[in-house]
């Protein structure tokens, strides 16, 4: 089944709005498609990328056709995806001159030249400036797309120059649903639970050792409340494995038990045996996991990190 066939439910009312504009010949040079994180921003862009270049325009987006599975394949001549490149975090501004340029030439095909930025965001302030001359005179038939789950880091002048699509993160059955369509059966909802997750950021996981590691990890901190198991003996295991995706299961945790102690959740099958009675020194551990989060990827120590991490919630 072609992925162009199987999109996502939660995209319905923002396709409709890009099928409506486009019929009308309404469509908007730049569109900023806001997304919250995991729900598809990028697998919406490619799906308007082939919507405005798909042969068989009656059933555009096809799937079928050259266009589109050229598109699919990211090898489309018309098509540009601007990203950081390398180990940098940054979209340069020579990187979007680049793609102005592109964009000023004839399209190959009938279609549109577009261009899909993301994460936009990442556009430093003179790559963001370059891009916004494009917009404000942008040649014919061209296509702007920028995906961001921040647009809040964007400049104003240039949000104001894009028409906004908004993609709010799917119902924990829906993208349940939608993981099993593509990926085929599995404890997809555990997963969605242990990790907080979109969809999108779990196409490559496995969601059965996700949800084991999730088990393990409540386990640690059960008995490391309890005083039965000391920090040191589980932060070096803890660094050695997948930290990035044991510390989203361990976030995804504690927001859980913030939730259900404010009575704005119902408690889950897991046990909350070992939550700190302070609601405030758990948001302050909160706060401490998603601080780590941030340098997971970095060259830090990791197990000494980690057991500072745990030793502030042996404390707690």
């Amino acid at each position: 089944m072609s992925e162009v066939t199987t999109l996502p439910e939660w995209f319905e009312t923002a396709c409709a709005e890009v099928n409506a504009a486009f019929a009308a010949g309404r469509l908007a040079h730049g569109l900023l498609i806001h997304e919250d994180p995991g729900a598809g921003g990028f697998k919406l862009a490619r799906w308007i990328a082939q919507r405005v270049n798909c042969a068989q325009p009656m059933r555009a987006p096809c799937g079928e056709c050259q266009s589109c599975r050229w598109i699919e394949a990211e090898q489309h001549p018309d098509v540009t995806l601007l990203r950081p490149e390398g180990d940098s975090t940054q979209i340069v501004i020579q990187a979007v001159r680049d793609l102005a340029s592109d964009l000023a030439l004839t399209a190959h095909g009938a279609g549109y030249k577009v261009a899909l930025v993301m994460p936009a965001e990442a556009m430093n302030p003179f790559a963001a400036n370059a891009l916004l001359k494009t917009l404000e005179e942008p040649p014919a038939r061209t296509l702007v797309l920028l995906v961001t789950s921040q647009p809040s880091r964007l400049l104003p002048t240039l949000r104001s120059r894009c028409s906004r699509l908004r993609l709010i993160a799917p119902t924990r059955e829906a993208a349940a649903r939608y993981l099993e369509i593509v990926k085929g059966a599995g404890p997809w909802a555990e997963a969605i639970d242990a990790t907080g997750a979109g969809p999108f950021a779990l196409l490559e996981a496995d969601p059965a050792a996700i949800s084991q590691l999730r088990n393990e990890t409540v386990a640690a901190l059960t008995d490391i409340g309890r005083g039965n198991l000391q920090p040191p003996a589980v932060a070096e295991r803890w660094a050695r494995g997948d930290l990035a995706l044991r510390l989203a299961c361990l976030e995804s945790w504690v927001t859980q038990r913030i939730l259900e102690s404010q009575g704005i959740r119902e408690v889950t099958h897991l046990s909350a045996s070992g939550l700190p009675q302070n609601i405030c020194r758990l948001f302050e551990f909160s706060d401490a996991i998603r601080d780590m989060r941030k340098l997971a990827h970095t060259s830090l120590n990791k197990a000494m990190a980690v057991e500072t991490l745990l030793w502030r919630w042996a404390r707690t």
